[in-house]
């Protein structure tokens, strides 16, 4: 039988092309890495082995016959092992390389041993191929075993697959089942319509090329600034320590002056010092076990017995020595996280939800070397639940709205009130407005969040029309990064006319002295609302304000003054309170003192000249059912 080989030359060439540059790239060190190498190594030997083989057989008469039989034992060994490799592969893409330690996978060999024992037996039985004296080469009665092999171990893949689908992305699920069809497309081509064109090992190195270009490519876990592997590669490479059972210890360096480092000196300059602080790392630790998690994070997976403190220590004395760079003296602050072993398990969520609470904790403010302990994975743990339930209450729009009544001293009736937003959540349950507050603003959901909290106050306004019991203004507290939103005034002016609320009824209450309004963003919004017959307060006078200047710049009719000024004055810590009052009664400003909590508080603060007076000697924060209950009472004196 004559072959034709033409498509076996091309594949082998693209083949070893493909085997050259994949070696030419820095790849992880991984399991799955180490299989794809042996997938394709054996795929190039069993289209080496086919052409070999071929030859062999067609020149049958010309080459000892026992060589002929060793030839044709290699290919069909070759071909054997080349499926089963790529199994084991596939398992490894799925997460599932724990079966090949189990008995299971002895079961799963059992072809691959009957096709290794036909192999070598053949010479003798005939069953895979013989030879007739005027024929020559012929395939035997079992000759078919071949591709039911194949076929076994792609079905195989394919349940594994399907099964453990969730393991894998979308993008490798697709691959996966690419190749697959290919090389079964092959096999049926030339086991059922083309016996004399060899065709398997060519769809082989099609589907070699999908395994290289969308699940093995180097490219894609490399850094291409710094030549280190990425957040990808630090993901796969994770998952190889955590399922082979490796002892290890996370050391995270977070440049935490990074940006300003770069709006300071250039991008230029920047990188060339950071190529200069990766270089000092390098000498320490492999390539391998370096990783670019984002533009100012680096992890370092060490041995669990390392010297961490020690290194520690190293490393910030030469980050602290700074870099020279074109005369310019560049230098880095810097963060150590470490995750010591103990902390640390085979649960890549959990050991991946440590980390980001522990990178929280810097974005929050956190400095020096911070080491995980049980402390701080709670208190991280608490931020991301809180995070969780603010985003959840936004987007269903649970967010509850309470009210703080605040009293006029001269008619002792309740005139105004304040908003303040609730969390409850079933996990989490109660969150206090600082936590949650606070976590919106760092994530940018207070924007969000404000927009919220304003419709249902309007609707509140609509549906209670709380001005029939004498409460003139509800106030509303806006933080700086909603006033500097472009369209903020037009969108909060479309969502009290679409309720039929007049802005005259509204009070909005800014905690910030807006000193970051370059484009005057904040102060054009104000304008607009005010013009719309909004008025501003400014919330919390006394907490840590800067001078009188900055917040006169501000077109705000009342001050709220802090509860703080207040108690220390009763106390007798600070007596600035009356100082305070009169210096903002000399501006013509309204004036709300907050925290009065008896009724000697109340009586004293009632003579100094305020306008209003807010605190739980009048009534606590209200949810809006009893908050209507005591407006029907607003004719009460306290």
């Amino acid at each position: 039988m004559k072959w034709n080989y033409d498509f076996e030359i091309s594949a082998l060439a693209f083949e070893i092309v493909l085997l050259i540059f994949y070696f030419a790239k820095r790849h992880l060190p991984t399991k799955k890495d180490r299989y794809f190498i042996l997938a394709m190594g054996a795929g190039c030997f069993a289209t080496l082995m086919d052409m070999v083989s071929g030859l062999a057989d067609t020149y049958w008469r010309s080459i000892p016959l026992e060589l002929v039989h060793a030839i044709n034992i290699f290919y069909f060994l070759a071909i054997a092992t080349d499926v089963l490799l790529l199994f084991i592969y596939i398992l490894s893409v799925t997460d599932q390389l724990d079966v090949v330690k189990t008995p299971l996978f002895l079961i799963y060999c059992v072809p691959y041993l009957l096709m290794v024992i036909m192999a070598i037996a053949t010479p003798y039985t005939g069953a895979l191929y013989y030879f007739d004296r005027i024929e020559g080469y012929m395939h035997g009665p079992t000759y078919l075993t071949n591709y039911i092999l194949n076929t076994f171990y792609l079905i195989l893949a394919i349940v594994y697959v399907v099964v453990y689908r969730s393991h894998i992305s979308k993008l490798h699920l697709y691959s996966i089942i690419s190749l697959i069809v290919l090389l079964a497309a092959g096999s049926i081509l030339q086991s059922l319509f083309f016996p004399w064109v060899l065709l398997t090992n060519a769809f082989s190195a099609f589907a070699m090329c999908i395994m290289y270009l969308s699940l093995q490519n180097p490219d894609l876990y490399v850094d291409k600034e710094t030549g280190l592997f990425n957040r990808d590669g630090y993901i796969e490479y994770l998952k190889e320590l955590t399922s082979s059972g490796t002892e290890y210890s996370f050391m995270v360096i977070c440049l935490d002056n990074y940006r300003s480092v770069k709006t300071v000196f250039g991008e230029d300059k920047t990188n060339r010092a950071l190529q200069e602080a990766i270089g000092y790392v390098r000498k320490n630790y492999s390539d391998d076990h370096i990783f670019r998690y984002s533009e100012d994070t680096y992890i370092v997976l060490t041995p669990a017995k390392y010297d961490i403190e020690h290194t520690m220590e190293l490393g910030r004395r030469r980050l602290d020595a700074g870099f020279a760079i074109d005369g310019e003296h560049i230098r880095f602050s810097v963060v150590f996280i470490v995750l010591p072993y103990e902390m640390l398990d085979n649960n890549i969520k959990r050991t991946q939800s440590i980390l980001d609470y522990a990178l929280k904790g810097v974005a929050s403010g956190l400095k020096g070397n911070i080491i995980v302990d049980d402390e701080l994975i709670s208190s991280s743990k608490r931020r991301n639940d809180i995070e969780i339930a603010l985003e959840k209450s936004i987007e269903k729009k649970s967010v509850q709205i309470y009210f703080m009544p605040i009293f006029s001293p001269i008619t002792e009736k309740m005139e105004r009130v304040e908003v303040l937003a609730r969390i409850f959540d079933q996990k989490v349950g109660f969150i206090p407005p600082r936590e949650f507050i606070s976590e919106a603003e760092k994530n940018g959901s207070i924007i969000s969040l404000g927009r919220h909290i304003f419709e249902k106050t309007c609707e509140f306004i609509k549906e209670q029309e709380p001005e029939m019991y004498g409460v003139g203004r509800i106030s509303v507290n806006l933080s700086a990064m909603q006033l500097m939103q472009e369209g903020m005034a037009e969108e909060f002016i479309g969502i009290s006319n679409k309720n039929g609320v007049s802005m005259d009824k509204i009070s909005f209450d800014i905690a910030e002295v807006i000193d970051t309004d370059k484009d005057g963003i904040a102060e054009s919004n104000m304008k607009k609302l005010t013009e719309a017959g909004a008025e501003f307060a400014l919330n919390g006078y006394g907490s840590g304000y800067s001078s009188l200047e900055n917040i006169m710049k501000l077109p705000i009719s009342m001050v709220k003054i802090d509860r703080a000024l207040v108690i220390s004055y009763f106390e007798k810590d600070s007596m600035l309170l009356p100082d305070v009052i009169e210096m903002f009664r000399n501006q013509k400003l309204k004036i709300v003192l907050v925290g009065v909590e008896t009724k000697d508080m109340a009586r004293r603060l009632s003579v100094m000249g305020c306008d209003y007076l807010q605190g739980y000697f009048y009534s606590r924060t209200l949810p809006a059912r009893d908050f209507v209950a005591l407006m029907k009472r607003a004719g009460n004196k306290y």
